[in-house]
């Protein structure tokens, strides 16, 4: 079994890395091809399949290569890398959706429940990769609570920097 930091290298770097590279990968506008809108309706035109394509694929390629770095010894690495960034990007789906809901843009703030809307944004995503890594069996509840809690922060402080740095628009 893993210690406990072995689980946040197994699910907290290569989210963390991916997801940062994304945002470059947006800024940049690289794989246009890919900048087409899952449901434009649905989701607003910021949800896109290059999100959904990249973030899965590079996810799995680095905790691939963790897993062979710090000898975890992790069976099916990239495959479990792949599902953890596919349900990142997942279960960023359900607070787009509602945010259409209520009138609010893509890439827009909510102009009331500012702290909510900010709050779910940032603990969406951490939810779900929480949620499917202790459903796979691989912590207990406390400690997918504590990952849980890890992850959210970790979002929050991530992207307070992207923002700062002009590499993300908004918070």
């Amino acid at each position: 079994m893993h210690s406990f930091l072995h689980h946040i290298y197994i699910v907290l770097l290569p989210l963390i890395i991916s997801n940062v590279l994304h945002m470059f990968v947006i800024k940049k506008d690289i794989f246009p091809q890919l900048t087409r809108p899952i449901s434009q309706k649905l989701f607003g035109e910021n949800k896109t399949w290059r999100g959904f394509v990249f973030v899965p694929i590079v996810n799995a390629v680095l905790l691939y290569w963790i897993n062979f770095t710090f000898d975890l010894q992790l069976p099916q690495a990239f495959y479990i890398g792949f599902l953890l960034g596919f349900t990142y990007m997942l279960f960023e789906l359900p607070n787009s959706w509602m945010k259409r809901r209520l009138g609010i843009q893509a890439g827009q703030q909510a102009t009331s429940h500012q702290l909510l809307f900010a709050m779910i944004d940032k603990m969406d995503s951490a939810f779900g990769v929480t949620l499917l890594y202790f459903v796979i069996g691989f912590i207990s509840l406390p400690h997918a609570l504590l990952l849980f809690v890890i992850c959210s922060a970790t979002h929050i402080m991530i992207s307070q920097l992207l923002v700062q740095f002009n590499i993300k628009k908004s918070f």
